[in-house]
Parts: structure tokens; sequence; C-alpha cells
């Protein structure tokens, strides 16, 4: 396998932490050009500063975005390609689960706000990114979304993770068919979509249930491999995808879940 990026741009979303700054490091080392965007400013500013020591920082681009709303998501791909003259890859990494809505927040507040980061926020950036693949002369171009194995299954009951209305899910099997959808349409225009579906992984967003240990044992238990996994093992499939080397991959949801969904 070749997965050479360095005649590539790329923009990663949620990129400050987990997978997002997994795919923007392994991106990196490959010789892609990266814009680094995430809602926090700071955070970025940081992470540029910190890369900028292993890096090129003429290859590396901070851009503050909020992926919920459509004018920042513009704003952030018009950015890049006035930069780097072009844009060739989007990981749409950003993304939030029920446990990180703001103390106090109802259920309906709860399902729009994840909705509009986890879905909105992918099919925004898609949007925005797939006219400027096609705009900007790019010969090919390549999306990747980020399911869940919550894409295709449910919370066990037993875990108490959710009451059927945990927004998380609900986002994450949307994640499928807006991935078919745009590949489908995208295909004409040498436009590749695809999404990862992880399982249980050790980040940011999984941080909070290890404050309950027997729940984080229990949930590490259904994965046949016996552990969650971890931002690199995520990235590394999602960097493939993004890749030339898997130039007749698209429409196709691929599960990195240690086994969980075998069983």
């Amino acid at each position: 396998m070749t997965n050479n990026f360095e005649s590539k741009v790329a923009m990663v979303t949620g990129a400050a932490s987990g997978i997002g700054l997994a795919c923007t490091k392994q991106l990196l080392q490959k010789g892609a050009s990266i814009a680094v965007a995430d809602i926090d400013q700071s955070a970025i500013t940081s992470l540029v500063k910190k890369l900028g020591d292993s890096f090129d920082s003429d290859r590396i681009l901070p851009v503050q975005c909020d992926v919920s709303k459509r004018d920042s998501c513009e704003n952030a791909v018009t950015q890049t390609v006035a930069h780097f003259g072009k844009l060739d890859i989007l990981v749409n990494s950003a993304g939030i689960s029920q446990r990180h809505i703001r103390e106090g927040a109802d259920f309906e507040e709860s399902w729009d706000t994840v909705i509009a980061v986890n879905l909105k926020g992918s099919m925004l950036m898609s949007r925005s990114a797939a006219q400027a693949m096609k705009q900007n002369g790019a010969s090919s171009g390549a999306i990747v979304n980020i399911g869940s194995i919550m894409s295709f299954v449910v919370y066990n009951e037993s875990d108490g993770l959710s009451d059927g209305f945990n927004p998380y899910p609900h986002s994450k099997g949307a994640i499928l068919q807006l991935t078919r959808d745009m590949a489908v349409h995208l295909a004409p225009h040498g436009i590749r979509v695809n999404s990862v579906c992880p399982g249980f992984v050790d980040t940011q967003l999984t941080d909070s249930l290890k404050n309950n240990p027997d729940l984080y044992n229990k949930l590490a238990s259904r994965h046949p491999l016996g552990r969650f996994g971890t931002a690199d093992e995520i990235a590394k499939v999602i960097v493939f995808l993004a890749s030339d080397d898997a130039s007749f991959v698209t429409g196709a949801n691929w599960a990195v879940d240690g086994g969980y969904l075998a069983q």
C-alpha cells in the first residue's frame, strides 16, 4: 500500500482530541497538508503549536468551526481552499454524546444538540467540502464519516445507557444512510464517501465511563477482543479509506469494533 498523501489537502473536524487528533497526526506523518478544525479555538491553537514542533507548520492550518452551523462550515472550507488551493479529503470526526450535554437539559434539547453535531454537522461539512472538491480542480475526493457500532445495534438494556430516546444511536444510525446517499450521488464527480463505525474507544468521549469501573469493564467484555479500542487503531482505517489505496471503495460502512457486532 502506498498511502502517500504528499499532494493531498485534508480537513479533519474534531481535530483537537480523540479520533480526530489521531487522524490529524497520521495524515501529517504521511505527508498531507491539514486544516485542523475544532469548535474549541484555544485547543486548536495549542495543538497547532505542538504539532509545529514535529511537522512543517506550513502544512497545518488552524480553523475554528462549529459544524452545526452552515456559515461556520462554509467558512472553514473557504479558509482551507484559500490557504492550500484545494481540498481533497474530509474526515468528519466532530461528535458528542448525551453525556456531554449541559446539566439540566431536557430530553428534547439533548436530542437536538447531539443530532445537530453528529448528523447535521457531518452533512453540512460534507456538502461544503464536496462543492470545493468539485469546483477547485481536485481530480478526486474522499469523505470519511464516523458512525458507531450503535449505527447497527442498540445499547444493551442492562447497561442503563438508553431509555429508547438516547440521541447518540439515532444520530449514528442516520450516518450510514447519509454515507450511502452521498456516495452514490457524488461518485460521478470522483468523490468517494465511506464511514468507519468504531466499537467503544478510549477517548474523551468515553472518559466518564471510567467513573463506573463495573460498567466500563462490562462494556469492554462485550468486545470479543476484551477491551476498548484506541483512537490510533480507528484512525488507521480512516486514513486507509481516505487514501488512493481505497480507490474502489465507496458507500461502505466499516465496523472497527474488536468483534462487537460479530456476536
